[in-house]
């Protein structure tokens, strides 16, 4: 899962026009006001009925995994603009419907803070607050001799693919360089933008990972998110496996109702069955070994023969290069990212029981260090009581 906790923009040394880039600033103050009006709004007509929100829900996840289908196939433009229009209709009831769910389960793991002078008023903070819309894209830059994320700017939604194209050109143009424009399912800005998905888990977790990304944001792990590369590796991976879990357990609470879970199935029934993760983490492992003996051209063809590949099964990427497998490492959980922090927080969610346990454990963490300090202790004296 590609998200972000942020707009993150580091001074590229190619300039960009200014009208590409993603200005969040604009973009909140123009979404902030949306789930008060909606609260508002529901005040005067009324909840809606757990059936009702099914409905909604499922046929929300169902539109968008229609005109997903539609799109790769280049339908009529008509039908996937009418499509479009039933889905923005369900989009606030929908979000309504995530945000009770998610900070229901938030509830149940402990996940509440309160007010220094009123501790027995415990609530979920920051509040979950999801807008459903275009997430913006991001450029991330490599060296071709190697895979290192040096350089990374979030760019507008609506650039197309003759957009990325142009500018992964211009970063290119020096021969040294590695670039990807790359689409994001998340941004956690306030309220979080998650792209609309045609899989109840994906968007599950999409806006779960984006509620952890805010709530960091109040801790010393999220306070220091910017610091470095590392902190950045930590605080993606522990979003990563927290919203993950927590999507989970949202599906598995609340599951998608009939006919719209048959709906669905039908549409992604052709999906590809070759496993994407095993293909990109064994790819990852035979280009370091080309880049080691400074075959770039070699590794280079072989990223795109791969891609190719995996398009034929029914993966698709738009390209796999340097900046492709830069960017997944800061997932140190995904298949495609070497970074060892994966491995240790995945043993100190083991070690913690529980979702809301490992998150608390780890929104203390200010460095990688610190990650191995905490392995060690809990390895030699216990869990640490909390």
């Amino acid at each position: 899962m590609i998200c972000l906790a942020g707009s993150i923009s580091v001074a590229l040394a190619v300039r960009l026009p200014a009208g590409d880039e993603f200005n969040a600033l604009d973009w909140q103050l123009r979404n902030a006001p949306g789930k008060w009006l909606y609260l508002g709004g529901r005040l005067v007509h009324g909840r809606l009925s757990q059936d009702e929100e099914n409905a909604r829900l499922g046929r929300y996840i169902v539109l968008t995994a229609r005109i997903g289908q539609l799109e790769r196939d280049e339908a009529s433009q008509p039908e996937i603009d009418r499509l479009r229009d039933e889905r923005d209709r369900l989009e606030n009831d929908v979000e309504a419907v995530l945000e009770g769910r998610l900070t229901t389960l938030l509830e149940e793991q402990g996940l509440e803070s309160s007010l220094p002078l009123f501790p027995e008023a415990r609530f979920v903070f920051p509040p979950v607050d999801v807008e459903l819309d275009d997430t913006p894209n991001v450029l991330v830059v490599s060296p071709r001799d190697r895979i290192e994320l040096t350089e990374q700017r979030s760019l507008r939604a609506d650039l197309g693919p003759n957009g990325a194209s142009e500018i992964e050109s211009k970063i290119e143009a020096g021969g040294t360089r590695s670039a990807l424009v790359d689409g994001l399912a998340g941004v956690a800005l306030y309220p979080s933008v998650v792209a609309p998905r045609g899989s109840y888990q994906a968007l599950a977790e999409t806006t779960a990972h984006e509620w952890v990304h805010q709530h960091l944001s109040f801790k010393p792990l999220g306070v220091r998110y910017f610091s470095s590369l590392e902190l950045r590796t930590l605080n993606e991976t522990v979003a990563d496996i927290v919203g993950q879990e927590l999507g989970a357990q949202l599906v598995e609470r609340y599951p998608l109702a009939e006919p719209y879970a048959s709906e669905l199935a039908a549409l992604t029934r052709d999906a590809s069955p070759v496993d994407v993760g095993a293909a990109l983490r064994q790819l990852r492992k035979d280009v370091d070994v080309l880049l080691a003996q400074g075959q770039i051209d070699r590794a280079e063809a072989l990223m795109e023969q791969r891609r190719q590949e995996l398009a034929n099964q029914g993966a698709y990427f738009r390209r796999i290069n340097q900046a492709f497998f830069a960017f997944r490492n800061l997932y140190a959980n995904d298949p495609a990212s070497t970074d060892p922090i994966g491995r240790k927080l995945s043993t100190l969610r083991e070690r913690e029981g529980s979702t809301g346990a490992f998150l608390r454990a780890a929104a203390k963490l200010t460095s990688a260090a610190a990650l191995d300090k905490l392995l060690g202790t809990t390895a030699a004296g216990g869990r640490e009581r909390r």
